[in-house]
């Protein structure tokens, strides 16, 4: 019982130290995490056409709370809490893709006002289809996009919520994972929270900052475009910079586990329509 004791100040100590273990692993991610940031607190800042719109109006606290939602993942991240990062990017990823919906339509912008009980009226598959058919009218001009890819587009976000579902609703992949983080022998484990800076750990941070970040990104491009922005104006070039940079970024830093399957998968896969030969790592 001494240990008790001491624990608390030993796990602000293991805290500083998994910190400092990895942020020579990390410190890419630093600048992709600040640059989308600092993209997402300008788009609003913008000149553009619709500001003032109740679709924009309604969409963004929930950018807001995304551009927070992204800034906690990266803290977690940072000292070591992983899972809990994960569990914070679910609802990322729901409020990044609330706020595009909303800034695309105000039909679908009053069909989430007049709910009832202040609730969002489409749960994450919804707005994962409703997200993919936006992003293709966007791209085709029209109505008339081919459905596989819609299927495609859709189901491939939604299985990024369906693995983090994994770490954050009660899996035994995902506790014994955390479990590795308290083992004082090869079977026995510390009932005490501890962050995990094992290297196995540092695949499941990359791709959970990579859904973060990636969903945030997605979310700020969806408001800009809804936004109807000028773009002949430094403020928007250096807005368009830090985005791609971010982008670029990301898909730079998930090359590094491109052919590794993570600690923690998606193991029920029944919702998936599309190709059976699609691989899906997570």
């Amino acid at each position: 019982m001494k240990f008790i004791n001491k624990a608390w100040q030993l796990l602000e100590d293991f805290e500083e130290s998994t910190k400092n273990s990895t942020s020579f692993d990390l410190k890419e991610w630093n600048e992709i995490v600040k640059s989308t940031i600092e993209a997402g607190a300008m788009v609003s800042m913008l000149k553009a056409k619709n500001h003032g719109q109740q679709r924009i109006l309604s969409a963004a606290p929930f950018l807001k709370r995304s551009l927070t939602d992204l800034r906690s993942v990266w803290l977690l991240i940072q000292i070591g809490y992983t899972s809990q990062a994960a569990s914070v990017t679910a609802s990322l990823y729901e409020n990044a893709l609330t706020a595009s919906v909303l800034a695309y339509s105000d039909q679908l912008a009053q069909e989430a006002l007049s709910t009832k009980y202040s609730e969002i009226p489409w749960g994450a598959k919804k707005l994962a289809q409703l997200s993919a058919e936006i992003d293709l009218k966007r791209s085709f001009g029209n109505d008339d996009f081919p459905k596989d890819k819609y299927e495609g587009n859709w189901t491939v976000s939604y299985f990024g919520y369906k693995w983090l579902c994994q770490i954050k609703h009660p899996t035994w992949q995902s506790a014994f994972h955390d479990v590795k983080s308290s083992l004082v022998n090869e079977k026995d484990y510390v009932i005490f929270p501890a962050p995990c800076n094992k290297k196995e750990d540092l695949h499941l941070k990359f791709a959970v900052l990579g859904d973060a970040v990636g969903k945030t990104i997605a979310a700020i491009r969806s408001y800009c475009l809804s936004l109807e922005c000028e773009e002949d104006n430094e403020e928007y070039k250096l807005f368009e910079d830090k985005l791609s940079a971010s982008y670029l970024g990301v898909i730079e830093q998930m090359k590094k586990y491109a052919d590794k399957t993570p600690p923690v998968n998606v193991i029920d896969r029944r919702f998936i329509k599309i190709d059976p030969h699609n691989s899906f790592k997570g």
